[in-house]
């Protein structure tokens, strides 16, 4: 599904590309930038990248790699190919003997910046293909060559709850007017590793992540889509690629109706649990961007042109930072990603995989007459057929709408 409104904006606008969270969905925005990649590169270049979870890692390859923008794309489906659910999801008696620190945050030892600490699985299998196959220095580079502007990520401090925004620019300053929010501190930094490690670390699952001297964790918790930090920099259109499917009000009924014949196993609760954890506020900053379009459009008209700046001097604690009209672009996947997961695991019976995981998941299908979806399974179902199905369809969602893409940038 796509929306776009259209504005007006002002000349030389910044281009900002918006990563979502959604762990193995994570896949869908792969296919979307490898489109891009592949066709549109010598037309499109964003000058802002904001990401959360999943979408902070695919955004630090694309911000790492802008200097090479045909191939990224081709890479990134790469990195993504070698993920196996077994290894990102291991667990054996390394995390026996360390459950009862982990579950009551007793004698946890002492570490330090980018260490890890807690968590049911053994990531290290993930930690290191974030550390090696993402060519860090890139990111630096590239903003001192002028190839990117800003790159940004978010995370959750563990301790407080907080949203933390890790922000990276070539002058390492934030920009004057951004404005002071006592839900979010905001960093800035030269983004490495750890930053986006964090910022994927679901709570319990995954470990936390010391940065500085702090411990984070999955920034999916607070700002699941990051559009507003693209705005902070300076962004007047973005291309936000959301993982959540837009269901038909037909099929929320169907789905009603069977789930009142067949009572939902645990897995299928939990799906439901994490898309109410994943969806975050998109639809209200949608919504509020649209109420701001008008507002600043009709006072354009009645009051002038230097409206935007007058109203942006008048409202407190906003810096005098006027307000902007902005173009956006919402892609999300044209079929529901619970399904496609159910089909491949229901069709593989995940044979290959001998992990504690993939035995919990093929008892979930065991029943024919359970509900054909696995919306948990959607977000955890490092699997290369999953995988590769989810990368053509954000390929074939993002080609069918090109001619919205090169808008945003007057191609």
């Amino acid at each position: 599904m796509i929306a776009r409104q259209t504005t007006s904006v002002p000349s030389d606008p910044k281009v900002a590309l918006v990563l979502s969270g959604g762990g193995a969905r994570g896949a869908y925005e792969v296919g979307i930038i490898r489109y891009i990649a592949e066709q549109l590169s010598e037309k499109v270049r964003f000058h802002v990248i904001s990401g959360t979870s999943v979408g902070a890692i695919n955004g630090a390859y694309v911000a790492a790699t802008c200097d090479r923008p045909r191939p990224q794309g081709r890479m990134l489906s790469r990195v993504w190919m070698d993920l196996t659910l077994d290894e990102v999801y291991k667990f054996g008696w390394a995390q026996m003997r360390t459950l009862p620190q982990v579950l009551f945050g007793r004698n946890l030892p002492k570490i330090s910046h980018g260490s890890t600490i807690g968590g049911l699985v053994d990531a290290r299998f993930l930690e290191n293909i974030v550390r090696t196959r993402v060519p860090w220095r890139g990111i630096t580079e590239n903003l001192h060559r002028g190839l990117l502007d800003s790159f940004s990520c978010s995370a959750t401090e563990l301790a407080t709850g907080i949203n933390t925004v890790f922000v990276q620019t070539a002058s390492g300053r934030l920009p004057e007017q951004w404005p002071t929010d006592h839900n979010q501190i905001v960093v800035p930094t030269a983004i490495g590793a750890a930053h986006t490690l964090a910022s994927g670390a679901i709570p319990v699952i995954f470990p936390a992540v010391r940065v500085g001297d702090q411990l984070y964790v999955d920034g999916s918790l607070r700002q699941n889509t990051p559009i507003r930090p693209a705005m902070r920099l300076g962004a007047s259109r973005i291309l936000v690629v959301g993982l959540r499917h837009a269901e038909p009000r037909a099929i929320h009924e169907r789905l009603r109706e069977q789930a009142e014949v067949v009572y939902p196993n645990a897995m299928f609760m939990l799906g439901k649990m994490f898309n109410a954890l994943m969806l975050d506020k998109l639809e209200a900053d949608m919504a509020r961007i649209r109420r701001i379009n008008s507002i600043v459009e009709a006072g354009s008209r009645a009051y002038g042109p230097d409206f935007p700046e007058r109203l942006g001097a008048a409202m407190r604690g906003e810096r005098g930072r006027p307000y902007t009209r902005v173009d956006m672009v919402l892609i999300r996947p044209s079929e529901d990603l619970g399904h496609i997961a159910w089909d491949v695991m229901h069709r593989t019976k995940l044979s290959k995989y001998e992990g504690v995981v993939a035995r919990w998941m093929r008892r979930s299908i065991a029943n024919e007459d359970a509900i054909h979806e696995s919306d948990l399974a959607s977000y955890i179902l490092f699997d290369r057929e999953y995988v590769t199905r989810l990368i053509d369809l954000g390929y074939e969602d993002a080609s069918k709408h090109r001619a919205d893409i090169l808008n945003l940038f007057d191609a």
